[in-house]
């Protein structure tokens, strides 16, 4: 036997223990989407908008909602948008801390301006479904307006909690 041969049939159990080894890390990476607990929860949200030459005061509220949908991804976090506004389908990525979602709008505003809204945002749920975090920004630019308007950048914040299961409809 040639002792080059022997060389080579020892390194391969040391790289198929490091792949064994490294599974559990792979597997940790992308788990399984945790669903959230259906019930009453309440969400507080939090925003402050950061304007070259502007201050514009952070702006917070507090509301209850319904959750029926389990899914993190559906939940009713951002407002509705106006018709004018028109966005791109969210791309979304799951890792071991949530989704963490990229979409692209823009809307015609009047007198021929245009905003271009760049969305990114990661939806945390905990492990066990009973609480959320939503973080991201909006970076909005406007053009086509008569004077220079500067760009600006929107930060925002919801946290969301179960605290009870959901009021009876009413007829």
């Amino acid at each position: 036997m040639k002792p080059r041969r022997m060389k080579v049939r020892r390194a391969k159990p040391h790289l198929a223990l490091l792949a064994l080894a490294l599974l559990p890390a792979f597997a940790l990476a992308t788990p399984a989407p945790t669903k959230l607990q259906p019930g009453l929860w309440q969400f507080h949200y939090h925003s402050q908008v950061a304007m070259a030459g502007h201050s514009v005061p952070p702006m917070d509220k507090t509301s209850r909602q319904c959750i029926r949908e389990t899914d993190p991804t559906k939940l009713p976090l951002m407002p509705t948008l106006p018709a004018n506004i028109k966005c791109t389908a969210p791309d979304m990525q799951t890792s071991d801390k949530g989704y963490h979602v990229t979409m692209s709008c823009t809307a015609s505003e009047p007198h021929g301006m245009a905003s271009k809204l760049d969305e990114n945002f990661m939806i945390s749920p905990n492990h066990d479904g009973s609480q959320i975090a939503f973080n991201g920004t909006v970076q909005q630019t406007i053009t086509g307006a008569p004077v220079s308007i500067p760009a600006a950048l929107v930060k925002i914040s919801a946290q969301g909690h179960r605290i009870g299961t959901c009021p009876a409809p009413k007829h």
